[in-house]
């Protein structure tokens, strides 16, 4: 049996208020031809859906469409909720949807949803949405009070009998990761899961960490499919094929993921810069002269039209800007704008009658 372990999709992601989601929509293509191609059983989304838990129409979309292409072929779909995500509303109609083929977990509730694939093994996908211990502890029994607690007592309801083989879908920090400024909003200075949790299991599909990477034997994050932030132009993206052949350990490869639009550095002098072959890239330019000229940003978006970080270095100087589209605000959904300057001022998300009275504003105001 074959799977394709993706992570951290973040539809309805905005770098530096460039819109990403023409980019995600190509990524979103060559995912699914790859599912295809590879004939695999299913897909398996490790958590961050979308970027924010109410996320913009065409995102909601877009996510729409690739379950839905993926559904006409006879290919599945488990997916998790992340941190980014609102469990809740990702979990919505769960039981309708798992009768096409899309298994979505929603909140755990102190153990994981789990799906059987029936191929020559039965293999098994424990599912587990991400959530803090002060969300799990109600629905656990002992002492709690650590993730690395909750986690332990919510892996033993993990039931090893309904299949010949087991994979875990997970959307955490796992020791021995290496993150990127993308996720340290919640990784932090926090201390990872032990990968001794996850004994047992012939495959770990982790979410949350940016870069693919391996942190334990089969214990991978598959990394997201686009580059989020230039700290991660280094990043390789790609997908993880996973191949599960009985009598033997599951094995994996990747493939890679190629973005219409990368996200690069460049440096120099202005001269040089200017120089440079045209490029509709994402590019943080740092210019290196010791005396810059006012119009240098201007100048570089001739050859950069998508130039979203402008930057001096020099022995006297260090600037930066965040350089915006203009119609960063004008295009955007109203309620997931109200939802992102909420969470920006109050440090945590909008409740749902907050919510529902902020859309009952945006109605009248329509019909006025």
């Amino acid at each position: 049996m074959k799977l394709l372990h993706i992570a951290d999709l973040h539809l309805g992601k905005r770098v530096l208020e460039a819109p990403m989601i023409e980019d995600a929509r190509a990524v979103l293509g060559q995912i699914r031809d790859i599912a295809i191609t590879e004939n695999v059983e299913a897909v398996l989304i490790a958590g961050d859906v979308y970027d924010r838990p109410v996320p913009p129409i065409e995102a909601v979309e877009l996510f729409s469409d690739f379950l839905t292409s993926l559904v006409k072929v006879g290919i599945k779909v488990l997916a998790i909720a992340g941190n980014h995500d609102s469990p809740e509303r990702l979990g919505f109609c769960g039981d309708v949807l798992s009768a096409g083929g899309v298994h979505i977990a929603g909140a755990c509730r102190g153990k994981p949803e789990t799906v059987v694939l029936q191929g020559n093994e039965r293999v098994a996908v424990h599912m587990i949405s991400f959530a803090r211990t002060a969300a799990l502890r109600p629905y656990l029994q002992g002492e709690i009070e650590t993730l690395s607690d909750a986690m332990s007592a919510v892996l033993t309801s993990v039931d090893r009998t309904v299949a010949d083989r087991h994979v875990l879908l997970l959307h955490a920090f796992v020791a021995g990761g290496i993150s990127s400024d993308s996720e340290m909003d919640i990784v932090g200075t926090a201390q990872g899961l032990s990968t001794e949790l996850f004994s047992g299991f012939d495959y770990v599909a982790l979410g949350h960490l940016h870069g693919p990477q391996t942190v334990g034997e089969n214990i991978r994050y598959a990394g997201s499919p686009l580059k989020y932030s230039f700290s991660e132009v280094h990043h390789h993206k790609s997908a993880t094929l996973i191949s599960l052949e009985p009598g033997t350990a599951a094995s994996w490869q990747t493939i890679p993921l190629q973005a219409p639009h990368d996200m690069r550095e460049v440096r120099g002098a202005l001269t040089e810069l200017m120089q440079m072959s045209y490029s509709e890239d994402y590019i943080r330019a740092i210019v290196t002269d010791e005396e810059v000229a006012p119009d240098a940003r201007n100048a570089l978006q001739t050859v950069f039209p998508n130039l979203l970080r402008f930057t001096i270095e020099n022995t006297s100087t260090h600037f930066e800007e965040d350089v915006s589209p203009a119609d960063s605000v004008e295009t955007r959904d109203p309620l997931s704008l109200f939802a992102e300057f909420y969470e920006k001022q109050n440090q945590k998300e909008p409740d749902e009658a907050r919510l529902a009275m902020m859309k009952k504003l945006l109605m009248e105001e329509v019909e006025e």
